[in-house]
């Protein structure tokens, strides 16, 4: 019974919460290449304020936030013109030999999520990310 009432460490996710992984940042970069040069950069902006991201266990929608006294909040210089749920583009993709189709959302003005049929968490850890093609939203 002592051994239980000990100090236990906390379980810790293996990169801070808030911190892109190396494959989010790549997706996001490479979505820019489909969009109008304004927007470009208003999304460069936005991927530098992402500060909270949630990663469900699934990993098929990765979420973006910008938070500022605990409450999601995005520069308003920095959304889009568009406030509706819409997609910026789709990314084919392989991670190793593993295909997949990434889809870039955007929702209230800023870029919200990556959404996979696929677990991201596996795929990325499949092999490297090699990007196949960008393709605008239509």
């Amino acid at each position: 019974m002592a051994a239980l009432t000990g100090s236990l460490r906390p379980i810790v996710a293996p990169t801070p919460a808030n911190q892109l992984l190396p494959f989010e940042k790549a997706l996001l970069q490479a979505t820019a290449s489909a969009l109008q040069p304004a927007e470009a950069v208003l999304l460069a902006k936005q991927v530098d304020c992402i500060n909270h991201i949630r990663r469900p266990s699934d990993w098929k929608r990765i979420e973006f936030q910008c938070k500022r006294w605990f409450l999601v909040r995005w520069p308003a210089q920095l959304l889009f013109d568009r406030t509706e749920a819409f997609r910026l583009a789709t990314i084919a993709c392989q991670f190793g030999a593993k295909d997949a189709l990434v889809d870039v959302w955007a929702e209230g003005g800023h870029v919200s999520a990556l959404e996979s049929a696929v677990g991201l968490s596996g795929l990325s850890i499949a092999g490297p990310l090699n990007i196949l093609g960008v393709h605008p939203a239509i």
